[in-house]
This record gives structure tokens, C-alpha cells and sequence, in this order.
């Protein structure tokens, strides 16, 4: 069995080399998608900003003879990614896999998910559990109903498939879940960067407010709610992670400061969050008609 990953490298200094480290005794190819700039969901920052991470920076984080840079210019998130699982397919790989450069899996779940993939004849895409961390290592993202653990959005496809990436990293159809988990490290980071991050990255325009990275980001304490920032109630809250830490978390065992902000901003994030009732409340009142036009 051949398998084949990939790596988005738009402003991932701070994780490559750990990321390469960890995908690399695993699979027979890398590909490192790199973009000479943003991709075009926000015209101003496509046009304004260059990749702060250089084919340099790349090729210093590791010297593996299973690494292939891909350059271009890319419109899309998903045009990125089905550049590379075309390479990946021509090249007569069996199977092609996900794994951006903030997220990580521990040797064991590689060698689960490997057995898994080796025996399997008949799915082609397959998902992840996953932990999403809130600026360091030390604090998880939890659900409404308190779990720690969700599902990503995609992580292997069989390249003797038709399969491919529809929508930024989503694909079409219904997927099976292999539960080892990835711990996922995109919300790991200072404030400059998280700046840099939705002002750029494929989900620019998907931003529930204007005012997340103020009240949710920039003001976060271990009593803010609502912390996603394009679809809220998904993450009630960030919590002290109470399992056992992989050996690769303590590099994103970032120092993390608690800011409840000024008067006013305060008052900003209820008003933020009673924004957010009002929405939940739309959603549930859409469910209940769709129902009963049923």
C-alpha cells in the first residue's frame, strides 16, 4: 500500500518542520502545496499580501527525499488540494491524505489508521475524530453537550476513485469515521497571527462577527462562550485538556493570558452573544418549519 499526504504551506512557520516530522515515517510522499499568495476569498488580501512563508523556510524545515514542493496560484482552497491529489493519482498512489500542517497524530493512531486503510476495499473517503485546541496545548475546544471530540472534515481518499474535494477541504459525500484522533493546533497561536489567519484563510467571508477576534479572541477567558468564529454554539467553551498530553503538544504549550477587557468591551461580547441566542433560536424555529412542511 502507497500512500501519499499533503501539506497547505501559507504561513505555517511555526508548525512546519513539527508537522513534516510527524507525517513523514508514515507515508512514502509529501507534497507541500505552496501559494506565491493568499487564495482569492478576500480580493484585498489577495492582492496585498505575499506568502510570509518562503520556499526556503520549507525546504529548511526538512531535507526528506519523500518531499515534493508544489508551487501556484491558487483561487481556491479546494483547487489547492485537487492539484495535489491529481499529482497523487498520476503517480499511482493508493491512497491520499489530509493533514495541514497545524495537526498532528500520534505514532500509534498512524499505525491504526494505516491497518485500517490496508484492509479496506470498498470506501474511498474517510474522516477523523479530532481535539480542537484554543491557544495552547493546554486548553480544548468542547461541544454543547460537553464532548471534547468531533469529526474533521476529511482526511483520506482512495486515489483509484473518483472522489475529490468539492468545497475547501469538504468532499460531497458521506464518509466513514476512523476514530483516532487528530489534535488540531489552528487555533494555537499569538494574536498577531490569529489576525493574519482570518484575514486571509478560506473561511474569511464565513465570520459570524466582524467583532469575534475582539470579544472572542482577544478577550478570551475561561468563561467566554460562543468561541467559533463562523458558526458559534459548535464550540461552547474552551476547557483544561484532562487527558494524557502526546509528546508533540509541548511545543504548542503556548503561555496564554485571561483578559475579561474594558467596560465597554464587555458589554460588546453579551451583546455578541445575545446576537448569537437570536441566531440559535432562527435555526432551531427553520428545523421545526422544515419539519412540518414535511
Amino acid at each position: 500500500m502507497q500512500i501519499a499526504a499533503h501539506v497547505l504551506a501559507y504561513n505555517v512557520n511555526r508548525f512546519l518542520k513539527a508537522v513534516i516530522e510527524n507525517i513523514e515515517p508514515h507515508v512514502d510522499k509529501i507534497y507541500i502545496a505552496y501559494p506565491t499568495r493568499p487564495w482569492g476569498y478576500v480580493e484585498s488580501s489577495r492582492q496585498n499580501s505575499l506568502n510570509p512563508t518562503t520556499i526556503a523556510d520549507i525546504r529548511a524545515a526538512s531535507s526528506s527525499s519523500k518531499i515534493q514542493i508544489v508551487e501556484g496560484d491558487w483561487l481556491t482552497e479546494e483547487d489547492m488540494r485537487n492539484e495535489c491529489l491529481a499529482l497523487a493519482r498520476a503517480e499511482g498512489f493508493d491512497w491520499f491524505l489530509t493533514q495541514d500542517a497545524d495537526e498532528f497524530y500520534t505514532d500509534s493512531s498512524y499505525d491504526e489508521i494505516k491497518r485500517i486503510l490496508s484492509k479496506n476495499k470498498s470506501d474511498d473517503h474517510f474522516k477523523t475524530t479530532w481535539y480542537n485546541f484554543w491557544k495552547s496545548s493546554h486548553f480544548v475546544l468542547t461541544h454543547p453537550d460537553g464532548s471534547i471530540k468531533h469529526t474533521n472534515a476529511s482526511f483520506a481518499f482512495r486515489c483509484k476513485s473518483d472522489v475529490k474535494f468539492t468545497r475547501k477541504r469538504w468532499h460531497a459525500d458521506n464518509s466513514v469515521v476512523i476514530d483516532c484522533p487528530c489534535y488540531h493546533y489552528g487555533y494555537v497561536m499569538s494574536d498577531e497571527e490569529m489576525e493574519r489567519k482570518i484575514s486571509t484563510w478560506g473561511h474569511a467571508n464565513d465570520i459570524f462577527s466582524r467583532n469575534w477576534y475582539q470579544y472572542k479572541w482577544k478577550n478570551w477567558n475561561e468563561r467566554t462562550v460562543n468561541l467559533h468564529p463562523y458558526t458559534p454554539t459548535v464550540w461552547s467553551r474552551a476547557i483544561r485538556f484532562p487527558l494524557e498530553q502526546p509528546s508533540f503538544a509541548a511545543e504548542f504549550a503556548l503561555p496564554v493570558e485571561q483578559r475579561s477587557g474594558t467596560a465597554g468591551e464587555i458589554f460588546g461580547n453579551r451583546w455578541y452573544d445575545s446576537r448569537v441566542s437570536m441566531y440559535k433560536g432562527r435555526k432551531s424555529l427553520g428545523r421545526v418549519v422544515k419539519g412540518f412542511l414535511k
